[in-house]
């Protein structure tokens, strides 16, 4: 007869060894940035849709600012990886420039909602949704 506590168990170890492989990237400044960042993305894409150009002014100046702020951050990718030196100077370069860029998108976007142009607020949106894979695929863990 299979004892429901050993499953339990079974599973809440299986559970803490993934938790321990991929040490603590959810415990980052990054990660809280970025969490900040989807939320504010998901409502920002509502207010554009909406034509709420006040509000999507508002989410937009909110993101602007945590990307700045997470700018400076390390992706957890490069310390699970153990990048140092050179290497890492030179990944912290291009994450940093997909920031940058990350940051000239949403500047181009809310120059489109002042304008009160959802066409060109779209397109924008488009573009900073291109650039959310670019730096998915380059610097996200799995974790």
């Amino acid at each position: 007869m299979i004892n429901p506590k050993m499953i339990l168990g079974g599973v809440l170890l299986t559970a803490s060894a993934g938790v321990f492989a991929h040490g603590h990237c959810g415990d980052t400044a990054l990660h809280e940035d970025m969490e900040t960042l989807k939320t504010e993305m998901k409502s920002l894409s509502f207010e554009v849709k909406k034509g709420n150009f006040e509000a999507a002014d508002a989410r937009i100046d909110t993101i602007i600012a945590t990307l700045r702020e997470s700018r400076e951050e390390t992706p957890y990718l490069f310390k699970e990886k153990e990048l140092a030196g050179g290497e890492l100077a030179e990944r912290q370069a291009d994450y940093q420039s997909v920031i940058d860029d990350t940051i000239t998108a949403f500047e181009a976007l809310d120059a489109a909602v002042m304008a009160k142009d959802a066409g060109a607020a779209r397109t924008a949106l488009g573009e900073v949704g291109n650039l959310r894979k670019k730096g998915h695929r380059a610097f996200k863990a799995d974790c």
